[in-house]
């Protein structure tokens, strides 16, 4: 709980504009399985620094992960209009963003996301998920001063965040959690060659059931 209430403490400290949510943030993030920072950094590049009535006046885009208006897209998906997206705090627009994040996941047939890099695109080209070398159309090129690749557009946006890009505690194999003063990272490697252990015993068990045999008979 320590922990959790420190990477709330840094979201605050970074960006005050989301203080009054930092928490949901942070729960927000668990859900998703993504480090915390990574989720304020977007909302931080999407509405200047955090500001859940963020309008864009040329797309209409609204929010703070700037929700799309018109059919299909994704404030409607969502149930809402953008108009009524505005008019949530930063609290009670953390909902729509986690279901947000789920719904592009399973639109791009995702099971999670892996990087600061991937929660950018999960915003601005979802297709792109993944794949730090996306090439974008030549339209999206244009509109978007020259950049090219997600590459681009993470150097881009990284240069606006206020907390680390590697993170400021994960929420799934985590600096959140140690079990018996080991790192959550180190019980995960653990878990792994136990489990490595256990499919190697299963499909060499007969020869091994035999070799005991004959050493014991």
């Amino acid at each position: 709980m320590a922990a959790a209430s420190t990477a709330v403490d840094k979201i605050a400290a970074a960006y005050p504009r989301m203080a009054s949510y930092a928490s949901d943030i942070v729960r927000v993030a668990k859900n998703l399985d993504i480090d915390p920072a990574w989720l304020a950094n977007v909302i931080n590049f999407e509405s200047g620094g955090g500001n859940p009535a963020a309008f864009n006046s040329i797309s209409g885009a609204s929010g703070l992960i700037q929700f799309m208006p018109g059919r299909g897209m994704s404030a409607e998906r969502l149930g809402y209009t953008t108009a009524q997206i505005r008019a949530l705090s930063g609290k009670d627009q953390m909902p729509l963003v986690e279901a947000y994040f789920r719904m592009t996941l399973n639109d791009v047939r995702k099971s999670r996301l892996t990087s600061q890099e991937d929660v950018y695109m999960a915003v601005f080209y979802p297709v792109a998920i993944g794949n730090p070398d996306y090439a974008f159309p030549p339209i999206v090129v244009a509109q978007n001063n020259g950049i090219r690749t997600p590459r681009d557009y993470t150097s881009m946006a990284n240069a606006r965040a206020r907390l680390p890009v590697s993170g400021i505690g994960s929420t799934g194999v985590s600096a959140f959690t140690s079990v018996g003063g080991m790192s959550a990272t180190t019980v995960a490697l653990l878990a792994s060659s136990a489990a490595l252990s256990a499919t190697l015993f299963w499909v060499y068990r007969e020869p091994i059931r035999k070799r005991v045999a004959q050493l014991v008979g």
